[in-house]
């Protein structure tokens, strides 16, 4: 009986340490906020995703050594030009780590890159996010819930790839919970 019992509590305690665990390996999900953080960005500023509330956030993860992440950003840039004026922001979060963190500002200024460049090098925003690779692109709505998730290139000039951003921007957050996630 003694034997049962300890069999049984170690049973309970092992289940209740993978069920507790199991939430890291939860796939972010469209629908739900996007976790929210702080980092520097290339002048040492700290930003806060939280700082956009009432904008549409497009989030890009990315890194210099990346080649599809350095063909998507003249596209990035393209999109962020067309709707910045327009209640848009784009927040693209390096992942180089400490030793080619020196690479971020040649390789913005070599792509013309004006929108703000986020540094994450003790990745911090890998698990919250739960990064697969770069690059990876997540679009959220103006009251900070995930409306797309983006793994891989696209090119951001191409209106097909546009549909949920230009539908947060042109009705509010309330129009793009009815419309298909990718």
């Amino acid at each position: 009986l003694v034997i049962i019992a300890v069999s049984v509590a170690i049973l309970a305690v092992a289940f209740g340490v993978v069920w507790m665990q199991s939430s890291k390996y939860e796939p972010l999900t469209v629908g739900k906020p996007a976790p929210d953080f702080n980092l520097p960005d290339l002048n040492d500023q700290t930003v806060r995703l939280s700082d956009y509330r009432g904008k549409v956030v497009f989030l890009n993860f990315w890194a210099t050594w990346c080649k599809p992440c350095g063909e998507e950003m003249p596209s990035m840039e393209v999109l962020y030009k067309n709707f910045e004026g327009q209640g848009f922001v784009v927040l693209a979060v390096s992942i180089d780590r400490v030793t080619t963190k020196k690479d971020i500002p040649p390789f913005v200024k070599s792509m013309n890159l004006t929108f703000p460049i986020l540094i994450d090098s003790w990745g911090q925003t890998d698990k919250r996010y739960k990064l697969m690779g770069v690059p990876e692109t997540y679009i959220i709505d103006q009251e900070g819930i995930l409306r797309e998730k983006v793994i891989g290139p696209r090119d951001w000039t191409v209106l097909d790839n546009l549909k949920n951003i230009t539908a947060l921007l042109k009705n509010g957050s309330k129009s793009a919970q009815t419309s298909p996630a990718t």
